[in-house]
């Protein structure tokens, strides 16, 4: 499964990735493109997990080989355009710099890899032989130039061309032609030393491209790993457990995008604790109430363990699907001339068709809130039902009344049905009031319970006018 870039906005997965820090443009690229693991690859995501716990743990313990590996990384740079090319246009000179540089940290970065706890499956190795042919001298100097060890013929080409540029400086301006003259032919004849011995160092390096391209693999993988590992020591991730059952469970799950956004304002996130089985589980709740928040973080957490990263959770476990979707107004959809209803069923049906006879995960956001209430309530319940009948785990947030008698599971948001007018403060923002009193625990409930009032309460709370307030209570 790939992962699209809606998917990863709505979810809050590119709010994670921007805070991934790999250090090299190999690790940059595999943040960009994560590997899926799906069913059957239950053993690669196992072992993965188990290289970022290593990590993370050798961090816990002594930072400064870690750091040491992340500081080697950051010196790379890409060289894969350089290795396209036929063997007949060799490198410049800059370009040869660039693969020696290259080398000689692919040799440092072996050599610091080699003093932590070996990774299974992954192998730093250095490449001597083409080090070797770069830096004939051994000294591992950064510069590079076309030394004679490359092309022996150079050696009296150049000590002519000094002596003759030394002629040149002691010699009156009158008697110079003839030097000149000479020194344009040793020039071009260096030229020309130098392009053979270019060309034959290009052949050669051409010869070893699968070794560069394997450890250019080895160095994004080794530099995804350490920057997995910051990011779930950073955020106190959990490592998810991977199972067999056709059930996701997560305890005290936090969406850290919305998470930052409260305790920039001076709030808290509430954790989602909650249980999905095969087929639908629903929850329901007042608008405001946080139903599409605890969605949204069930998903993440199911896009970053399926890709590999720990999750930010207590616990979280989960089954391997084969994708992940999810159903939301989708704004794109809405510019292209469809309403919000009109997307959402568009959207399901391409679900419905691709994953069919595959495993999947969905979530829907209020669907068919978009369409009159009757009708969508209906709609809603038989998506349930048939949802039930799918190989699949589904996760609805609703405010429709009857959607959940057909679920697997019902949940509730806590809401305001405790409110104590005493805590509501004078002069304090609306909507400040609304987030400090709502309570977003999810609570198990009985399928068929209908959903809670609480719009009157959200009203007041937001300070809408009295008058209105007090038609609206008449007739609700």
């Amino acid at each position: 499964m790939k992962l699209n870039a809606q998917l990863k906005e709505d979810t809050g997965y590119s709010w994670v990735m921007a805070r991934m820090e790999p250090a090299s443009p190999f690790g940059h690229a595999l943040v960009r493109s994560p590997h899926w693991y799906g069913p059957g690859e239950k053993d690669a995501l196992e072992a993965e997990l188990s290289r970022v716990e290593q990590l993370r743990e050798e961090m816990d313990r002594d930072g400064s080989r870690t750091d040491a590996l992340i500081h080697i990384l950051s010196e790379f740079h890409d060289i894969r355009n350089s290795l396209k090319r036929p063997t007949s246009a060799p490198m410049d000179e800059v370009e040869l710099f660039e693969v020696k540089h290259f080398l000689i940290h692919l040799e440092r970065l072996a050599q610091a890899y080699a003093q932590i706890r070996p990774l299974e499956g992954l192998t730093i190795r250095s490449m001597d032989k083409a080090l070797a042919l770069l830096d004939p001298s051994g000294r591992r100097l950064p510069a590079f130039s076309v030394e004679v060890a490359f092309e022996p013929a150079l050696e009296r080409v150049r000590e002519e061309k000094a002596l003759v540029e030394n002629a040149l400086r002691q010699t009156e301006k009158k008697g110079q032609k003839d030097l000149m003259a000479r020194r344009r032919e040793l020039v071009l004849k260096e030229d020309r030393l130098e392009l053979e011995a270019r060309k034959r160092l290009t052949m050669a390096l051409i010869r070893e491209k699968d070794a560069f391209l394997e450890a250019m693999d080895a160095i994004g993988r080794l530099d995804l790993l350490l920057a997995k590992a910051k990011l779930a020591r950073r955020f106190y991730c959990c490592r998810p457990q991977v199972t067999g059952d056709i059930r996701v469970e997560a305890v005290d799950l936090v969406q850290p995008e919305v998470a930052e956004h409260l305790q920039e304002r001076g709030g808290s996130f509430t954790p989602v604790s909650i249980t999905l089985e095969r087929g639908a589980t629903v929850i329901t709740g007042a608008n405001m109430g946080g139903k599409s928040v605890s969605m949204k973080s069930v998903t993440l957490g199911i896009l970053l363990t399926q890709t590999g990263y720990f999750t930010f959770a207590g616990s979280f476990s989960t089954p391997l699907f084969d994708s992940v979707s999810l159903i939301c107004t989708d704004r794109q959809s809405v510019e292209q001339g469809l309403s919000s209803f009109g997307a959402e069923v568009a959207a399901l049906g391409d679900v419905l068709r691709e994953e069919k006879g595959k495993f999947f995960y969905v979530a829907l956001d209020e669907f068919a809130r978009g369409t009159n209430p009757q009708e969508g309530a209906a709609l809603a319940r038989a998506l349930v039902e048939y949802l039930d009948r799918l190989d699949c785990v589904a996760l609805m947030t609703t405010h429709y009344d009857g959607v959940s008698e057909a679920a697997r599971r019902h949940y509730r948001v806590a809401g305001l049905g405790a409110l104590d007018t005493a805590a509501i403060r004078k002069g304090e923002a609306p909507l400040d009031r609304l987030s400090r009193l709502m309570d977003y625990h999810l609570v198990e409930a009985e399928p068929g319970e209908p959903c809670p009032r609480d719009a009157l309460r959200v009203c007041r709370l937001l300070d809408l006018e009295p008058e209105l307030m007090e038609i609206f209570s008449k007739n609700s």
